[in-house]
């Protein structure tokens, strides 16, 4: 299926009815933005639009698969009804394509995101004496770090949907639109605490440090601390944009649809 001719065909037609895209995205409850896509050739109309695309830009189905008008005194009904097969079948053959690319995209991250989280297993279990994985736990700084955070967002009104952000990492979860906005900013505000949180408790143990070292405070276990907060507030704030990019790309395809 030719994207971009389909996409040309769609532009000469709206031209033609004398429709703007912001005018002709209002009529299909899509953006100027996914028109100026298709447009282009840069994406096709989800199959879902294509019958009320069809009707505004006063065309049939058939006509805008194949990028082109076509004329009763041209076609014959066979050869139109070839044409028809013609271009499900090219269709059917486009969403299949996309929906291979979509699994091959989620194997690599897959992959990839374990070839990670071996190679920094394999680095901590080299700088570990006798690979003491356990040393990375600090029990009360974590609990600290999340506790507080949780209860902020639950007094703050965001846990649930913070806990929504969480879920559509999970298969066949959906979330409204004004849904997924909430609970993208719930996301941005756990990424804001958990640096605030972050900073706090390593000035804290740094605090400690230099006014209570050797006294009461062991030099070795605050150093930890430090390192080990910082490490902790990393990996949420990674976790935490990780996150947000994915919910933006979903907002993004359901704005294009």
């Amino acid at each position: 299926m030719d994207q971009v001719k389909i996409g040309k065909f769609i532009a000469n037609m709206r031209k033609k009815q004398g429709l703007s895209q912001k005018q002709l995205a209002e009529r299909i409850d899509v953006t100027d933005k996914t028109i100026s896509k298709w447009e282009t050739g840069n994406r096709l109309p989800d199959a879902s639009l294509l019958l009320r695309l069809s009707q505004e830009l006063k065309i049939d189905v058939n006509e805008l698969l194949a990028g082109e008008e076509f004329l009763s005194v041209e076609f014959s009904s066979e050869e139109y009804v070839r044409k028809s097969e013609s271009n499900l079948v090219n269709l059917v053959d486009e969403i299949n394509e996309n929906e291979k690319r979509r699994k091959g995209t989620g194997i690599g991250t897959i992959a990839g995101a374990l070839c990670l989280a071996l190679a920094f297993l394999g680095l901590l279990g080299s700088t570990l004496p006798r690979g003491r994985y356990i040393d990375l736990l600090d029990l009360p700084t974590l609990l600290w770090l999340t506790g507080a955070k949780f209860l902020i967002l639950s007094v703050g009104g965001w846990f649930r949907d913070y806990l929504n952000a969480w879920k559509l990492c999970l298969p066949k979860t959906d979330l409204t639109e004004k849904r997924m906005k909430s609970s993208l900013l719930a996301v941005r505000y756990a990424g804001a605490l958990s640096l605030s949180l972050g900073g706090l408790i390593s000035s804290v143990s740094l605090f400690s440090l230099l006014f209570y070292g050797n006294e009461h405070v062991s030099i070795g276990s605050a150093l930890a601390q430090i390192v080990l907060t910082i490490f902790y507030t990393t990996v949420a704030e990674t976790a935490y944009v990780i996150l947000g990019f994915r919910m933006k790309r979903l907002m993004g395809e359901r704005r294009s649809e």
